[in-house]
């Protein structure tokens, strides 16, 4: 119980990286080649990098969110003036998700304040405003009527042209760097696999796997590109489902030894999904099969293909890593309240729980101050704040023993 936590020891005056000449699409330079000495204490995977696990988050965070306002939903998520919680409530600690309680434009962040951070002048919702019905993922605005958020209310800048605030998922988009294409790829999917079942849960759906059944290359701007991209998909479900399962597997499994054929065989050149594809047809069975395991042998009602660590950590830290200003990474967006609560969404899925988003959210505040060359000293003190919080989980007697694993690595 008297053990000390303390964020690991860094050389913090060796020089970056340079930059990869060919950096890929949406690829960020400076936060997919951290210094070498700030490796994560969580791990990594052979095959899968940041902009890998950056994809994946997006994945699974739009498909734990595809029903809320701002996602496809009827209204837009609302703000709420954190003055207005009088109450400690379940986001009552620093960086905890926090459920808005009512209507009304934030004018401050509680979990800022918790941390000790400045709120910003402007938010990306302001800043970045997009112009009236010109992107499908928003809500359809008609004015101030009854009922409607002041986050979907339209403004008239001095060009005359009506624009609106971002949503939520315009946000997230844009913070992690998504292709519209990519975007319009994943609705689609969605579309396709919730037909005559839109209740369906996250947890309940293998989202790769959907993927893959439901995306042909024609939707994509040519065969290399699909070719990654499928790669991409079967590395996720390896590293979920064979290499790091939640529940242990048997090397000899019949399903986990049919997989890794399947794999080996798409590495020189894509496999044929097609719907009358005799090798989609084994994939599905094998997939399914390893992701509906339950430790006891019963059934289950959740699915485990993104729930095994480090997998799990490294696509929620990469999901944490959206809360900084694209434009000025040392600043977090003041909109830090409502995306944490949705990124509470993906918990079940992922497997997370708050005590390890509470260690996660550490880290990764202090990833931001050491990868931005230490300039913002309020990182550096968020990222304390939160330890407090870690060190009060960490003495509770309900441990998981892989809470207590990351524990002893961090």
């Amino acid at each position: 119980m008297g053990r000390q936590f303390r964020l690991p020891h860094l050389n913090l005056n060796s020089p970056p990286l340079p930059e990869p000449s060919s950096p890929r699409l949406g690829h960020d330079p400076i936060r997919s080649c951290p210094p070498s000495d700030l490796a994560s204490p969580f791990g990594k995977l052979d095959g899968l990098d940041r902009y890998d696990f950056r994809e994946a988050a997006y994945e699974v965070f739009f498909t734990a969110c595809r029903s809320s306002p701002g996602f496809g939903g009827r209204s837009a998520l609302t703000y709420y003036n954190s003055s207005s919680d009088g109450g400690e409530g379940n986001g009552s600690t620093p960086g905890s998700p926090v459920r808005p309680p009512g209507v009304g434009m934030a004018v401050t962040s509680r979990v800022k304040n918790a941390l000790g951070l400045k709120m910003l002048k402007k938010s990306p919702s302001s800043r970045r405003s997009s112009s009236c019905g010109s992107n499908p993922s928003s809500p359809s605005a008609s004015g101030s009527g009854s009922g409607s958020s002041p986050r979907v209310g339209f403004t008239v800048p001095q060009g005359g042209k009506l624009r609106r605030p971002l949503t939520s998922a315009e946000i997230m988009r844009q913070q992690m760097k998504v292709t519209e294409q990519s975007d319009n790829r994943l609705r689609k999917t969605l579309m396709r696999t919730l037909v005559g079942q839109m209740g369906r849960r996250a947890e309940t759906i293998i989202l790769p796997l959907e993927l893959l059944r439901h995306l042909k290359p024609s939707e994509f701007n040519d065969p290399h590109e699909y070719h990654l991209w499928q790669k991409r998909q079967f590395r996720i479900l390896e590293a979920g489902l064979l290499l790091h399962p939640s529940i242990p597997l048997e090397k000899s499994d019949a399903s986990a030894v049919k997989f890794r054929e399947i794999i080996e065989s798409g590495e020189m050149k894509p496999i044929d999904t097609g719907k009358n594809s005799v090798v989609m047809k084994t994939l599905c069975n094998c997939v399914v099969a390893l992701a509906w395991r339950s430790p006891d042998g019963g059934t289950t009602d959740v699915c485990h293909w993104a729930d095994g660590n480090p997998l799990n950590v490294l696509i929620y830290t990469a999901l944490l890593s959206s809360i900084f200003d694209s434009k000025d990474e040392t600043l977090v967006l003041d909109e830090i309240d409502e995306l944490l609560e949705l990124m509470k969404k993906t918990w079940s899925t992922l497997g997370i729980n708050r005590p390890i988003h509470n260690l996660c959210f550490t880290w990764v505040l202090f990833e931001q101050y050491v990868v931005t060359r230490e300039v913002e000293p309020d990182l550096l003190g968020a990222s304390f704040v939160m330890l407090t919080e870690v060190a009060t989980d960490a003495k509770k007697p309900d441990r998981e023993p892989i809470y207590m694993k990351m524990l002893r690595v961090f």
